[in-house]
Order: structure tokens, then C-alpha cells, then sequence
């Protein structure tokens, strides 16, 4: 999915590292548009496979950044 594609039915509501930031979503999505692109990647195996792979560094990405967060607060804790 491309950032038109996704910008066309996912309306981004606060800053771009926390979890809240979709909040708004089921009330300015298009959920026809939404459910027209997950069939079309349904049933493309190629780009289903494109988009597991993105969203497994997407979380792999979150996980470190977590992960240095944690670090972060408990390295200054004992300063």
C-alpha cells in the first residue's frame, strides 16, 4: 500500500510515536476503502507478504525504540 492509498481512508490524529495517534480513526475512515484494499491484499499473496514483512519491521522498529526508552529512564534513575 502505497501513502496515497493509505492517506486516502486513514485520517492521522496526533504525533507520530505514540499509540494514541490513530484514536480517531473508526470515525474519519472510509471503511469501504478499507475493506476494498484488505481484500485486494488478501487476495494477492505477493503483496499480503510485502505488507507482513513491513509491518514486522514496523514493529521490530517500536520494540527497539522501546527498549532504549527503558534504558534511558533507568541509567538516569540511579545518576
Amino acid at each position: 500500500m502505497d501513502s496515497k492509498q493509505q492517506q486516502s481512508f486513514f485520517t492521522f490524529d496526533g504525533d507520530v510515536g505514540g499509540t494514541a495517534g490513530y484514536t480517531g480513526v473508526s470515525v474519519t475512515s472510509d471503511a469501504s476503502k478499507a475493506a476494498k484494499t484488505a481484500s485486494k491484499y488478501l487476495n494477492d499473496s505477493l503483496l499480503l507478504n510485502q505488507l507482513t514483512e513491513r509491518v514486522y519491521k514496523l514493529l521490530l522498529e517500536d520494540l527497539r525504540s522501546q527498549r532504549e526508552r527503558v534504558g534511558s529512564y533507568d541509567s538516569q534513575r540511579w545518576l
